[in-house]
């Protein structure tokens, strides 16, 4: 798997913790270029090796062309895009009858409109290689099923319009892009341990277990797992 990616660039969100962290390392380890981005500040143990790490905001559409084309412009070609940025708001994101409007806008903006914004810029590039490439969106089961079937609680109805909403965006790229030789592939996770979840499961146990026990490996997903499931795609 080392040839494969030695020498590929890639641009990933999301990547100063959990799931995004465990791609980029996985990524560095199998001699990938990586362009990290994150809202927060470069985690102390982050070690990208050549990689680069840039804090800011993905629903900035400035920002995220700037950092996109410094990307390309340092390697001279773009392989991969990995999605990773995202949040869910277990308290406060609920029934739509009933929460904060400025909440929905904010997750669908950071969860669907950042990851937009992300393949509008990157795709281009990528095609201008010729090479082919590929796109990795992290969206979650609860873009396939109900959210109150999944964490047996109320309704998350921003999290998971937005969720359904990037697997549907995947699928368009996907059949936008195939003839370029542009794979477009969504990673939709259960319970994952991480630190989106962990204060909820902190709290309610009793519910990591439940859905431990609805695994097949009879445990909850650690972020490794995502990442090794995004380098096959």
């Amino acid at each position: 798997m080392t040839e494969e990616f030695s020498g590929k660039n890639v641009i990933l969100t999301g990547a100063g913790g959990g799931q995004g962290l465990a791609i980029a390392r996985a990524l560095q380890q199998v001699g990938a270029e990586v362009t990290a981005i994150d809202l927060k500040p470069e985690p102390g143990d982050f070690n990208l090796g050549s990689g680069h790490y840039v804090e800011g905001d993905v629903t900035d559409d400035a920002f995220v062309k700037s950092t996109i084309a410094a990307a390309y412009a340092r390697a001279g070609r773009l392989d991969y895009l990995v999605n990773a940025a995202g949040v869910g708001w277990f308290d406060s994101d609920t029934s739509i009858t009933e929460m904060d409007m400025d909440l929905w806008r904010q997750v669908i903006e950071i969860n669907l409109t950042g990851a937009g914004l992300m393949a509008r810029h990157a795709v281009p590039l990528i095609k201008e290689g010729r090479r082919g490439g590929a796109l990795v969106h992290i969206a979650s089961i609860a873009g396939l099923r109900n959210m109150e079937n999944i964490i047996e609680s109320g309704p998350m109805e921003a999290y998971q319009a937005s969720k359904f909403a990037l697997v549907g965006l995947s699928r368009s790229l996907a059949m936008q892009f195939a003839g370029d030789n542009i794979r477009s592939n969504t990673i939709c996770p259960g319970a994952i341990l991480s630190p989106m979840t962990s204060p909820i499961y902190d709290v309610h146990p009793e519910r990591a277990e439940a859905m431990a026990a609805r695994t097949p490996l009879r445990r909850l997903g650690l972020p490794e797992d995502i990442a090794y499931a995004c380098l096959f795609l």
